[in-house]
C-alpha cells in the first residue's frame, strides 16, 4: 500500500527558445504563504540578472489546486508587483475560473495575456515575435 503525497509549490525555470527569453512558473497543488516566500526571490533574483532584456512569462496551472488564504494574499501582491515586467503572459489550465481570471487581469498588465489548455500552443503564441 502506497503512501499519498500531497506535494504543492511552484517550480521556477528560465529558458531560451527561438532567441527570446521566458520564466516559467507551474504551481502545483495547493500554494502556501512559505512557498510564495521560497519562489518569489528566487524569480525576482533571476529578473534582475536578466535586465535590459524582454522577459515573457508561462504560467502552467494544470497542476494548481488553489491558494491557502495568505497566499492568495501574496498572488495578488506578486502580480500588482510584477504587472509591467512581462510583455506577454500565458496561462494554461484546465478550468474556466482561471480563464475567467486571466481575462480580468488583462486591463491591470501592460503587455499582453492570453489563456490556452493547451501548454504547446501557449509557447507558440509566447514565443511569436509581436
Amino acid at each position: 500500500m502506497g503512501v499519498k503525497v500531497k506535494e504543492h509549490g511552484v517550480s521556477v525555470a528560465l529558458k531560451r527558445a527561438n532567441d527570446r527569453l521566458y520564466a516559467e512558473l507551474k504551481m502545483i497543488g495547493k500554494l502556501t504563504h512559505e512557498d510564495y516566500e521560497t519562489f518569489v526571490p528566487i524569480l525576482d533574483k533571476a529578473l534582475k540578472e536578466a535586465k535590459g532584456l524582454e522577459v515573457d512569462l508561462l504560467v502552467d496551472m494544470t497542476e494548481f489546486k488553489g491558494w491557502k488564504m495568505r497566499a492568495a494574499w501574496d498572488d495578488m501582491v506578486f502580480g500588482l508587483k510584477h504587472r509591467n515586467q512581462f510583455d506577454k503572459l500565458a496561462v494554461v489550465g484546465k478550468k474556466k475560473w482561471e480563464e475567467v481570471a486571466t481575462k480580468m487581469m488583462a486591463p491591470l498588465m501592460k503587455g499582453k495575456i492570453k489563456f490556452f489548455k493547451d501548454k504547446a500552443k501557449a509557447l507558440r503564441w509566447l514565443l511569436k515575435e509581436g
